[in-house]
């Protein structure tokens, strides 16, 4: 009897050690799990969790694995060169991405060894490029000499402390030789900390940059550094995000510990930089002006009736289906802007502006009147003007094939409507006064132009 008390007091023992041990665990004042810290991206095969991205317009199956050629193991990854005018891609791109990414802060350099089918320049080896179109800390070597035989690249990390989570492994770019593609070869490609790596120099290029009070600035161009790797100077394009700035002058720009670069107040500052502890050579002016003045009240709102209109862009009718607000051929900048609960369309650095509606061209042949309202805080005293012109693309519906047609109106101080300076100006034009378009079924663009350079436009549309 004694014996299976004992024998059940044993076992009530464990089972409470069980079950405490089963409790939920207390994370309180833990840390958060470290990023990984692997070092190898490509040995054999990618390392673990890279993946492989082609960048836009290039080659996409320009990468292949290789058992044959290869500097060490039993395998490498060759690229695929295409010709000028292959239609898979125009050059072959791409990078190795690691989706959570990795610290990389106690390594120094990235190397690997390369080689190709012929002679030929790289356009770039790097690392820090996610391939998101927001990578902050990229590296590159531009105009790389290959060969055909294996060479070793080492690419020096200008500040290893700022990669605690970096995403872009390596990529590279290529073109053709002379219309020619070729192959390339790359094995073995790992972050090292050699401990050869000295002496950093960094550079800014010398620029002066010009903006409105409010306007931030998180990027230049431009920005390099020359490290000392084994006695050989090796010199590297880097991220401007690698440098601490210092302004001149907080009261008229400023830079916040995220490094964001803002113009707080109107004058000139000068931006110098470190490279951690290191001086850059070069500096950025930054002119700040204080920004023109912008409509605080609304264009007249349209009354036409709205099954007698086409709507563009009004808040007060239903709108098509625009393509874009600036096309890619054209030479300026837009932004929607607000007032109150009315959105308008701003242009600023405007040349010319092309808003393409190409997918649903518009048939206004029932239509009688185009529309549209003006502001801007420039000058419109002689010479200024400012064009309005639409684009039929004929029966056929796109652009060429000769039955497109178009007609530009020019506006000025001295014309119905006349342009004004910070007043709206009604643009409300007879369709019979654009006597260069033979039809009218099939209007696929709108572009505006001229001098000023700085316009706000609402209620863009046709109405009878």
């Amino acid at each position: 009897m004694i014996q299976k008390q004992k024998k059940s007091f044993f076992i009530m023992v464990i089972m409470i050690i069980l079950s405490l041990s089963s409790c939920e665990r207390d994370i309180t004042g833990l840390d958060p799990a470290p990023f990984p810290d692997d070092p190898e991206v490509f040995m054999d095969e990618f390392g673990e969790g890279i993946q492989y991205q082609a960048f836009l317009n290039s080659k996409y199956d320009a990468l292949e694995m290789d058992a044959i050629e290869y500097y060490d193991g039993d395998r490498s990854m060759s690229f695929i060169v295409p010709d000028a005018n292959d239609p898979s891609g125009w050059f072959a791109g791409g990078a190795l991405v690691h989706p959570v990414g990795r610290d990389l802060t106690q390594y120094d350099a990235l190397t690997f060894w390369t080689k190709a089918s012929m002679p030929a320049e790289v356009g770039v080896f790097g690392f820090g490029n996610d391939n998101s179109g927001t990578s902050k800390y990229t590296v590159e070597m531009p105009d790389v000499t290959v060969n055909t035989l294996w060479k070793k690249v080492i690419l020096p990390i200008p500040l290893a402390s700022k990669l605690t989570r970096e995403g872009g492994m390596f990529h590279l770019a290529a073109s053709h030789v002379n219309g020619h593609g070729y192959k390339i070869w790359v094995d073995e490609v790992r972050f090292e900390h050699l401990g050869t790596i000295a002496h950093p120099r960094p550079v800014i290029n010398n620029q002066t940059i010009t903006g409105e009070v409010g306007d931030s600035l998180t990027h230049f161009s431009g920005t390099r550094v020359t490290m000392n790797v084994a006695g050989n100077d090796v010199t590297v394009n880097m991220s401007s995000h690698y440098l601490t700035f210092i302004s001149s002058n907080d009261t008229i720009v400023s830079v916040d510990e995220e490094g964001i670069i803002r113009l707080v107040g109107p004058g000139t500052a000068v931006l110098s930089a470190k490279l951690g502890s290191v001086d850059a050579e070069g500096s950025v002016t930054i002119i700040s002006k204080t920004p023109p003045p912008a409509p605080e009240t609304s264009a007249p709102t349209p009354t036409f009736a709205s099954e007698d209109v086409i709507s563009l862009f009004c808040d007060e009718y239903p709108n098509v289906s625009i393509d874009t607000w600036s096309a890619e051929w054209d030479a300026a900048n837009v932004e929607d802007y607000t007032i109150g609960s009315d959105t308008l369309k701003k242009y600023y650095n405007l040349q010319f502006a092309g808003i393409e509606f190409t997918s649903s061209p518009i048939d206004a042949s029932d239509m009688t009147h185009f529309h549209l309202d003006m502001w801007t805080p420039n000058s419109t005293s002689p010479p200024a003007l400012f064009k309005i012109k639409l684009v039929d693309f004929g029966a056929d519906g796109v652009f060429g094939g000769g039955d497109d047609s178009e007609h530009e109106l020019t506006f000025s101080a001295g014309t119905n409507p006349a342009l004004a300076t910070e007043s709206w100006v009604r643009f409300d034009i007879p369709l019979s006064q654009f006597t260069g378009m033979t039809g009218k079924n099939h209007i696929a663009q709108l572009i505006i132009s001229g001098n000023p350079n700085i316009v706000y436009i609402d209620n863009i549309l046709f109405h009878k």
